[in-house]
């Protein structure tokens, strides 16, 4: 309610009073009384009375009054663009290849292969004899090694996992073996493992060999101890001779038993002596240092042949030579390897093995 105010009892500006005329002053009073009474009696429609408790009740709440909350826009629904590119779109395109050609180039698909230019099963097959063929009357590796990449591209593209899958990519692996191409073969070794795990046939035995020497090769402790727990489950004395003699090899190397390790590298089964053939060099020179720690006078150059499967002294004094061992004590016409002075070089050799870099490693 309106507070009235009593401008009787209240002095009026100086303004307001007139000196003249001492009326003035309760005059003043008079009009100023009338205003206020009018305003308090005044009447308010409906209208006007809600607005006045709306207002009103805005000061009854303390706490801040909280915006009204926006209205959220439905996002509109886009349809993903499916790019003729894309490589899940290529990886998952099954086609039936129509071509006729025996020879074809091999090129890294950025697109979904087109079937005129993928060979069917009947045609790969053809062209596999022939490339046999190839391979042993002309031994061009360039040209086979691409020959094989389009036929396993052929293979892939078109989902066929058979024996026929399983002997070309056997077939390529034993090639880039003969070659010394480790990554080739690690990419075959790779998918062989695969369809082996679908059952399909083939030279599990032989390949799996092959695996245990590349670990071994590429020091890779972590895989053989997974492997080894796989090769208990399944029992150890169930494997072929070429699995076992893998697996000897392994020991050998952990316990540092460098003797029996050259003699297996002798007896190798298969192909299993070009695996070895990539890192033999790598325990000579941790048996030359074994040797040298425990001949310290020096030893024969004909007893270090021997030990680490060298064919003659020329090959071992080559070997040395390599390495940047030159101290040779030329006693009698074997000649006696200065193992004092020999030793610091070789400890510094040692360390150039530490690390493996393989092109091609999955």
């Amino acid at each position: 309610m309106t507070e009235l105010i009593d401008w009787n009892e209240r002095d009026l500006p100086s303004a307001c009073e007139d000196t003249n005329n001492p009326n003035a002053s309760t005059l003043f009073h008079k009009k100023a009384k009338t205003i206020v009474s009018k305003l308090g009696n005044i009447e308010l429609t409906p209208i006007e009375e809600k607005k006045r408790q709306l207002r009103a009740m805005r000061f009854q709440n303390d706490a801040p009054a909280r915006a009204p909350a926006p209205i959220l826009k439905k996002k509109k629904k886009y349809t993903p663009i499916v790019w003729d590119n894309d490589a899940e779109t290529v990886r998952n395109t099954v086609i039936v290849g129509t071509s006729v050609a025996l020879e074809k180039p091999y090129f890294r698909l950025t697109s979904a292969a087109d079937p005129a230019t993928v060979r069917p099963l009947n045609i790969l097959k053809r062209a596999f004899k022939m490339l046999k063929v190839k391979w042993r009357e002309e031994a061009n590796y360039s040209y086979i090694c691409e020959q094989f990449k389009s036929m396993r591209q052929d293979l892939t593209v078109q989902r066929i996992r058979n024996e026929f899958t399983v002997k070309v990519y056997e077939t390529h692996a034993r090639i880039a073996l003969e070659k010394g191409d480790i990554g080739e073969y690690n990419q075959c070794q790779t998918q062989l493992k695969y369809l082996y795990e679908q059952n399909i046939p083939g030279c599990e035995d032989e390949f799996l060999a092959y695996r245990i020497l590349y670990m071994l090769f590429s020091q890779n402790q972590s895989d053989i101890n997974a492997m080894l727990e796989e090769m208990c489950d399944v029992g150890m004395d169930n494997h072929a001779p070429c699995v076992q003699h893998a697996l000897m090899i392994r020991s050998s190397l952990a316990k540092g038993n460098y003797h029996n390790f050259f003699k297996l590298y002798e007896t190798a089964p298969n192909m299993g002596g070009y695996l070895l053939d990539q890192f033999v060099g790598r325990e000579r020179v941790d048996a030359l240092i074994v040797m040298c720690k425990a001949y310290k006078m020096g030893v024969s150059l004909s007893f270090v042949a021997k030990e680490l499967s060298f064919d003659s002294i020329k090959l071992l004094a080559k070997f040395l030579r390599e390495h940047g061992v030159k101290q040779v004590m030329s006693k009698n016409k074997d000649g006696i390897f200065d193992t004092k002075a020999a030793l610091p070089i070789l400890l510094a050799q040692s360390k150039t093995y530490n690390k493996v870099d393989i092109k091609g490693q999955i």
